[in-house]
């Protein structure tokens, strides 16, 4: 009877464990493949034409961004 408590104790803490994960992966910001920039209502992001991840919509801020941090 103990085993079967302690095997039910320890699926609801994995189920716990697996649901604080899952939130926090909802709530983690996305960042620009390209500048690293963190998305927001500014800086929305989308697909990259190439498929490598999300990138800026505007291109153009975007390249600035990123030559201003290479300096």
């Amino acid at each position: 009877m103990s085993n079967e408590l302690d095997a039910k104790a320890a699926r609801e803490r994995a189920k716990a464990i697996a649901e604080q994960r899952r939130a926090e992966r909802r709530n983690r910001k996305r960042k620009c493949v390209v500048c690293g920039v963190e998305e927001s209502d500014k800086t929305p992001l989308g697909a990259h034409p190439d498929g490598i991840g999300p990138s800026c919509k505007d291109e153009v801020s975007c390249q600035a961004r990123r030559a201003s941090a290479a300096r």
